[in-house]
């Protein structure tokens, strides 16, 4: 037999208005009243009809979080600080990656009543008109790595990849590397992440004269993995330029250049210096172990979901810079002249 609201008061000998606050947290109720309701349902293992609370309150509870790439794992750990921060609130996350259609689950997420949603996708991949759809709609959103959406409609949350090129290039040059190379799994004309600009920025500061000559950009359809870092390091050692420090877009394209480095005869860092970006856990347990300008992902997930959570109950929309961290391993070191 299905056990109601009602069976919950009974039990906890209070109203059944008194349980929908306590469960909806909608009103402040004595921690007393609170425990009571709260053992009542444990007690009698009662489930809400979310369905129902969607139709009286007009919100599903439910949010969605839209990720560039799920085989990296710089995505998950964004996911588990995103879905943490929003079981703290009731919510039910749901992940989609970005792989197929997105402009055709933006339709699903209107479809669905989505309260929410949080957009880590690369903006080549999806169009701006459908994202701003959802905003019509009603459905809150908050998006990372897309410099050119409208702050007036939705939310943002960036890494500092400018930033954090440029003390990545700063410290390669106190080394003693003059020739450091960058390998872009994107091209410059993706202005989002701002890495690329900011390399050949940092590199004209820093007083080296060889602008982008030893800056390989990715080709469409555009791709970050080990095997795209692999690719363009060997395509760097083809190429006869010289070079003695390398960064990488992301850990994952540095893994493979590393490897490619080796099977090309080079040994890093005696030889070569590499630096990622992210700080996945492959990076940390990888040999020789990555230097990589840090993220912290996990709190990243969670600062998108606060922005996305103040957006559904107050409707102000914010933005949020984070800085990353310089993680000094054993893939770099001074130059071996």
């Amino acid at each position: 037999m299905k056990v109601t609201r009602a069976d919950v008061a009974k039990l906890a000998g209070v109203s059944t208005a008194t349980v929908s606050y306590v469960l909806n947290g909608s009103r402040n109720i004595s921690e007393k009243t609170r425990k009571c309701v709260l053992d009542a349902v444990k007690q009698l293992n009662y489930k809400p009809d979310m369905i129902a609370r969607s139709m009286t309150k007009n919100e599903t509870m439910q949010l969605s979080l839209m990720i560039n790439d799920i085989t990296n794992p710089f995505y998950s750990e964004i996911v588990m600080g995103f879905e943490a921060a929003a079981i703290e609130k009731g919510y039910f996350v749901n992940v989609c990656t970005g792989y197929k259609d997105i402009n055709n689950y933006f339709e699903n997420y209107i479809a669905r009543r989505i309260d929410g949603v949080f957009v880590v996708a690369v903006p080549h991949k999806f169009d701006l008109g459908k994202l701003y759809e959802l905003t019509e709609n009603g459905i809150k959103v908050v998006v990372s790595g897309n410099t050119e959406v409208d702050h007036k409609k939705v939310c943002s949350i960036e890494n500092d990849y400018q930033t954090g090129m440029k003390e990545a290039v700063a410290y390669l040059r106190k080394l003693g590397h003059e020739r450091i190379a960058y390998l872009s799994g994107l091209s410059r004309k993706h202005k989002f992440d701002g890495k690329l600009e900011s390399y050949l920025n940092a590199i004209c500061s820093q007083g080296l004269d060889y602008g982008d000559e030893l800056l390989l950009e990715g080709k469409s359809p555009y791709s970050t993995s080990v095997q795209d870092g692999y690719a363009m390091a060997k395509e760097l050692v083809a190429s006869g330029r010289k070079f003695t420090a390398v960064i990488c877009t992301n850990d994952l394209m540095a893994m493979g250049a590393i490897s490619a480095f080796n099977d090309a005869g080079y040994r890093v860092p005696e030889d070569l210096s590499v630096m990622g970006f992210d700080d996945i856990l492959f990076a940390r347990v990888w040999r020789p172990a990555i230097t990589t300008m840090a993220v912290a992902k996990f709190d990243f997930g969670r600062k998108a979901f606060d922005l996305l959570y103040t957006n559904m109950k107050k409707d102000s929309i914010g933005y949020s810079l984070c800085r990353l961290e310089l993680k000094v391993r054993d893939s770099t070191a001074a130059l071996n002249k």
